[in-house]
């Protein structure tokens, strides 16, 4: 079991308030996004009547997909969070005090996702 901890969502919706603008955004298929490690493909296997398969990409369903993203995302973010993304595993709020600046924010969201190839 990985113990990485997900966020407090009362700590991300105390830190979200007071500000001026807020972009709520959820990352298409998260979890779908990140490619299996091909060693670690075989336990995922499973059988259907015609045949057996395996996921190419994270579930879900594994026991540890949550606490995988969420370490993800905190390592794509880092440099964002708290001061204008906050982040609880797929779904990201972007914060900013002034309305001009709010585009460079998202700007800068985009970018880092971007970056790594997230939608």
């Amino acid at each position: 079991m990985d113990s990485y901890p997900l966020p407090s969502i009362d700590s991300l919706v105390d830190n979200a308030s007071g500000y001026h603008l807020l972009s709520f955004l959820d990352e298409f298929s998260g979890y779908k996004q990140i490619s299996m490690h091909p060693e670690n493909e075989n336990k995922t296997a499973f059988m259907t009547e015609i045949s057996s398969y395996c996921y190419k990409v994270m579930s879900f369903v594994l026991k540890n997909a949550e606490a995988t993203y969420q370490r993800l995302m905190d390592r794509i973010l880092s440099p964002m969070l708290r001061r204008n993304v906050q982040a609880y595993m797929d779904h990201m709020v972007i914060t900013s005090g002034r309305e001009d600046q709010h585009v460079t924010d998202l700007e800068e969201l985009f970018a880092t996702i971007t970056r790594y190839n997230l939608k």
